[in-house]
């Protein structure tokens, strides 16, 4: 959820000042006199999902780890973002929250600071958590031209082809999933989840003898019943699909099942840790993943007659279920993928990605 931890750190004349947005509502504050960051921390102590809504990741293990390896840390309240005054050397690392209401106020309190800073994720990757509309148009801002989806508001915009898969743009698992089959199909979806209120269905009908007919006709277009949504492409014969969770070079796989009657392998329940992850969605993975640019990335993929599709992706705050029950890691080594066998911790996987992703960017600035 939202706790910012804030790091510094000094190489040669580049210096990395991160934030880390978390769900503190402590307000916790470290300075060090060589470090000029400025750190978040959202009110409650909550820093990434580790598995239920009640466990969080351990932000103190993952501040010890970056201070290991070189960097200045401070922690403060995410309220705090607006009287923060940040430089362009400056890299806030944060995370979001799956209650709206967080994760509104932290679009509006990040939008300033990405101006002027580094974002690690970037700020689009918050735009896009738990939006399937903006992740679409994320995919096409990076070029990942995969299950291409159409993007609107209204449902009777959607002139595509049938059949296709419809889902509203927030909820997670299956939810707000329905396969539609035929046009008759997304009707029902309509009735469903696009209609009106009896009141405003009284008002309609007083509106339209009050009104001019041009009037009229820009009222009930107001009034419409309008819902954010995607339509995507529908792969006929998977009976599963794939999640695969990146931590910089790690990659962890789990492949989910349909249940019997239902296209929908998410949320499903049925699923089983992969030992042998498939090379073709090893390689997918891993060109969204560096497509993406991201520490950390959490993929639902489908594979097919050897063609793999980006079903959904998120970069902040996702489930770890899937590292948690695998004993098995993938990572690439000299070409090809290597398998460890080793039981993972999801701290220790949080901070080394951070570490790894900020030598990266740390190399980056080197150069230059």
């Amino acid at each position: 959820m939202e706790f910012l931890v804030s790091y510094d750190k000094t190489i040669q004349d580049f210096t990395i000042n991160a934030n880390l947005g978390t769900d503190f509502f402590s307000s916790v504050y470290k300075a060090n006199s060589a470090s000029t960051a400025q750190g978040l921390v959202v009110p409650n102590g909550f820093f990434i999902s580790a598995g239920q809504s009640w466990l969080s990741v351990d932000v103190d293990y993952i501040e010890k780890r970056l201070i290991e390896a070189g960097f200045l840390v401070v922690r403060t309240t995410i309220d705090a973002l607006p009287s923060i005054h940040f430089s362009k050397d400056d890299v806030i690392l944060y995370t979001s929250s799956p209650v709206k209401e967080i994760r509104e106020y932290l679009k509006n309190v990040l939008y300033f600071p990405s101006k002027v800073c580094t974002l690690i994720p970037r700020y689009e990757l918050l735009m896009a958590h738990e939006d399937k509309g903006f992740q679409e148009l994320l995919k096409s801002k990076v070029e990942l031209d995969s299950l291409n989806s159409f993007y609107h508001y209204d449902l009777d915009a959607y002139a595509g082809d049938f059949p296709v898969v419809f889902k509203t743009v927030d909820g997670a698992g299956s939810s707000g999933v329905h396969l539609a089959k035929s046009k008759s199909d997304l009707g029902s979806v309509k009735i469903k989840l696009f209609s009106i209120s009896f009141f405003r269905k009284i008002v309609l009908a007083y509106r339209k003898f009050r009104l001019s007919r041009s009037e009229f006709d820009y009222y009930l277009y107001r009034h419409k019943g309008f819902r954010p949504y995607v339509c995507q492409p529908f792969i006929d014969g998977l009976d599963s699909d794939y999640k695969i969770l990146v931590f910089g070079s790690k990659y962890f796989g789990l492949k989910r099942y349909t249940k019997n009657g239902d296209f929908r392998a998410s949320g499903s329940g049925k699923f089983d840790s992969l030992e042998e992850i498939p090379t073709e969605i090893l390689d997918f993975s891993e060109k969204v993943f560096f497509c993406i640019d991201v520490p950390f990335l959490s993929l639902d993929l489908a594979l097919k007659d050897n063609d793999c599709y980006l079903i959904e992706y998120q970069a902040l705050n996702f489930g770890p279920l899937t590292l948690n029950n695998s004993d098995f890691f993938y990572s690439r080594v000299d070409g090809g993928w290597a398998r460890t066998k080793a039981k993972s911790d999801l701290n220790q996987c949080y901070a080394d990605a951070y570490v790894e992703y900020l030598s990266n960017v740390r190399s980056g600035a080197d150069e230059r």
